[in-house]
């Protein structure tokens, strides 16, 4: 129940966007999980507060996420998160995920497809890799990245991503300690890209499910200024 408040607060509408098909995933996950370690999340109420609510989570800072037909990359997607979760919550999305280890990237692609989440696919390589190659680089309003690394290495890692455009954002899923140490070379490595960076409101998670932040580098427009192409919650 709290947690199906908490995903309303963060745009999900579940006339679209039953239940029932997460439900799916967690069923999956538990089964693929005796073959391939997908996930050390051992409970259903786990599964529901730390993969589903936080994946999802990201509407709250970025509200174009739940709504507006953008491009998005989730970088190192592991078993589907947050990729997964978003496609379902908002179908309007066109979503890819990039995971290096093969064995989960193909159940990933299986799960999207299983699932009837035909706006999310997966390309079995690194995002570094990905950035050079025609099909990804430049293409994607937004990436995200969740617990795969240090937020100022990524923007070096990832941002050959991203549109050209003022106002791309690279969104990092974080705690606000682990913002508070990581800040200082994110800001230093923002600068020299062209980046600047902006941490959410910090807000807690349902059941306690403990508190999450977010820190947001926003492609920076002509003579250092912020574009709000994509509305956030700064």
């Amino acid at each position: 129940e709290n947690v199906v408040a908490f995903l309303r607060t963060c745009g999900v509408d579940f006339g679209r966007s039953p239940l029932e098909v997460m439900g799916r995933l967690w069923a999956d996950l538990v089964a693929a999980n005796e073959v391939v370690n997908l996930t050390r999340i051992t409970s259903e109420a786990g599964f529901w507060v730390l993969h589903v609510a936080d994946s999802v989570a990201v509407g709250q800072a970025l509200p174009a996420l739940l709504g507006e037909p953008l491009a998005v990359a989730d970088v190192g997607c592991g078993a589907g998160l947050p990729l997964l979760p978003l496609a379902w919550a908002s179908p309007a999305l066109r979503l890819t995920g990039f995971e290096s280890r093969g064995r989960k990237a193909a159940f990933v692609a299986a799960e999207a497809e299983a699932l009837g989440l035909a706006n999310a696919t997966v390309v079995a390589r690194r995002a570094r890799e990905a950035s050079r190659l025609e099909a990804h680089a430049g293409r994607y309003d937004v990436v995200l990245a969740r617990a795969v690394g240090p937020a100022g290495k990524l923007v070096r890692e990832c941002r050959g991503l991203l549109k050209p455009e003022p106002g791309a954002v690279l969104v990092h899923y974080k705690t606000p300690q682990a913002i508070e140490a990581e800040r200082p070379l994110a800001e230093r490595e923002a600068a020299k890209h062209g980046f600047a960076v902006q941490p959410s409101d910090v807000f807690d998670l349902p059941d306690g499910g403990g508190p999450r932040q977010f820190l947001l580098m926003r492609r920076l427009g002509s003579g250092g200024c912020v574009v709000n192409r994509l509305t956030t919650s700064w």
